[in-house]
């Protein structure tokens, strides 16, 4: 697929500035330094009624200016701007269908049959990657052999802000490790920053489980890592979008639910590996219920939602953020010296 420069792309809607819409990093060589070629990266979006987002999205995976990209777009057949957007950037993608489909697993398991790469992963319509992340990937190629996939760290997206710290990338031991039997304070990796091994996803099944909702890409991590050692990135690879409309934002508790059932459904020969998974899966129910929690507000939902929470993880009561969250629900921080 050709690479476009910025001034080929589509103008930028009125006001858009900087990444990836005026701005762009420096087009790669056609070939690495000491290689021949750049390994090749497919990039599948699923998308459904994202026409607010995806632009950006798609601008940040063309203006990588990486040499051998593939690029697919599946769409669930959105009713919005979507497939108008997606035909202004026609010419420089591989592929791409707008048609009803089952739904986001469905759809990046219809775009992962259409990858050849040799670095295959997924990037959801309302986020997006930075600049350079292709080029630094690609670098660190030759050190994947064997390996799993290579995940860098991220940011997290407000809005049209990206903020400034960005959250690494870490595991205890670079593994083959179980991350389902290891507790999650312990590890730190996202899909907005993960590249995955096509030989790796060969192996261990190349789709997700399209009975998931919220956490196919986790259920795939575990996979891949149970399998394979993952190299990590100290650069920063992607953006994750923190707004409402997002689907684990605007379902915290179904998606840290659904995390702690994934935790439950696999099956250990030892008693010490089935109470750590069993811990795991009591933390993220805990999480999830904490999550909801704060954004309750003054409720009685939320002061039910952190029992619930301790319940599930006693040790929350020593925590100071947990005391803090009863401090919101009972509504005492409205409080202030001389305000009655």
């Amino acid at each position: 697929m050709a690479r476009p420069a910025l001034i080929e792309l589509p103008p930028p809607p009125e006001g858009a500035t900087g990444w990836p819409w005026t701005t762009a990093p420096t087009a790669l060589a056609d070939a690495p330094d000491g290689g021949t070629e750049w390994p090749k990266i497919s990039i599948v979006t699923p998308s459904y009624n994202q026409g607010d987002y995806l632009e950006q999205t798609i601008r940040s995976v063309l203006l990588q200016g990486y040499a051998n990209l593939e690029y697919v777009i599946i769409d669930g057949g959105s009713t919005d701007a979507s497939v108008a957007i997606i035909r202004k950037y026609e010419p420089w993608l591989s592929y791409w269908v707008s048609a009803a489909d089952r739904g986001q697993s469905h759809a990046i398991n219809k775009g992962f049959e259409r990858c050849s790469g040799d670095l295959i992963t997924f990037q959801n319509s309302d986020d997006l990657y930075l600049p350079g992340a292709f080029a630094d990937v690609g670098r660190q190629w030759p050190a994947l052999a064997g390996h799993g996939a290579i995940i860098g760290a991220f940011h997290y997206l407000d809005g049209a802000q990206i903020r400034p710290a960005p959250i690494p990338a870490r595991l205890p031991h670079p593994g083959p490790i179980d991350l389902a039997i290891t507790p999650s304070e312990a590890w730190r990796l996202h899909q907005v920053s993960a590249f995955y091994v096509g030989a790796a996803l060969d192996q261990v099944g190349r789709w997700v489980r399209e009975d998931l909702h919220y956490t196919m890409d986790r259920e795939l991590l575990y996979r891949v890592c149970r399998a394979y050692p993952v190299r990590l990135s100290d650069r920063a690879y992607g953006a994750f979008r923190w707004h409402d409309e997002g689907k684990t934002v605007s379902h915290y508790l179904r998606a840290d639910l659904e995390f702690s059932d994934l935790h439950l459904s696999y099956h250990y020969p030892t008693r010490e590996q089935e109470a750590m998974k069993r811990k795991v899966a009591r933390q993220r129910r805990a999480k999830g219920y904490m999550r909801f929690a704060r954004h309750q507000g003054v409720s009685g939902r939320s002061i039910l939602a952190l029992i619930r929470a301790a319940v599930y993880q006693p040790d929350l009561l020593r925590r100071v953020r947990y005391l803090k969250a009863w401090v919101r629900a009972l509504g005492l921080m409205r409080l202030r010296p001389g305000s009655g």
